[in-house]
């Protein structure tokens, strides 16, 4: 292998960490906003931006979407994040705003808790201080947990959204 070979390859093998940051919050969607009950498959992404596009607004292919999602492609157009952000109801700022995607990451967690044991009356009373702010929703998740409404996750919340240090785990109570 030659030098220019060998500098190819490891500047493949490089991550990226914008994209790896992009990929963890796009899979946290993935794992989170579960309408059906399950996770979103890419394809039903991508048909649902395309439904959705009007004339000249930008598509995704499965592969690129894929991509995205494992951290292996970064840098995408305002556009492509508009569209992303439309389909699973978070703003744009989700993706390239720390706060705002820890505010967005608490408030989808306490909904999926809340959901998986239908705590509707919680929901109604905790929606004011829900969309006040990230402590604001920390807390009311706290207290449902502590009531012994919430005993595990919801079926198909992969655990690797609660790794230490990364910026999606649970909060501690």
């Amino acid at each position: 292998m030659s030098e220019r070979e060998g500098a190819a390859a490891e500047e493949e093998n490089r991550h990226d960490p914008e994209a790896e940051r992009l990929g963890q919050r796009l899979e946290y969607l993935f794992v989170y906003v579960q309408p059906f009950g399950r996770r979103y498959t890419l394809n039903e992404v991508v048909d649902g931006i395309r439904a959705a596009a009007k004339p000249g607004d930008p598509t995704l292919s499965t592969g690129r979407l894929w991509a995205l999602v494992k951290g292996r492609a970064g840098n995408p157009t305002v556009g492509t994040l508009r569209a992303l952000g439309d389909f699973f109801g978070v703003p744009q700022a989700y993706f390239i705003d720390d706060e705002v995607a820890d505010r967005v990451a608490a408030q989808l967690a306490l909904i999926a808790a809340m959901r998986a044991n239908d705590v509707r009356s919680v929901a109604l009373r905790a929606a004011a201080v829900a969309t006040m702010s990230t402590h604001g929703v920390d807390t009311v998740r706290s207290l449902i947990e502590r009531s012994g409404l919430v005993g595990k996750e919801p079926p198909g919340v992969a655990s690797q959204a609660e790794a230490p240090g990364s910026p999606y785990e649970q909060p501690s109570v």
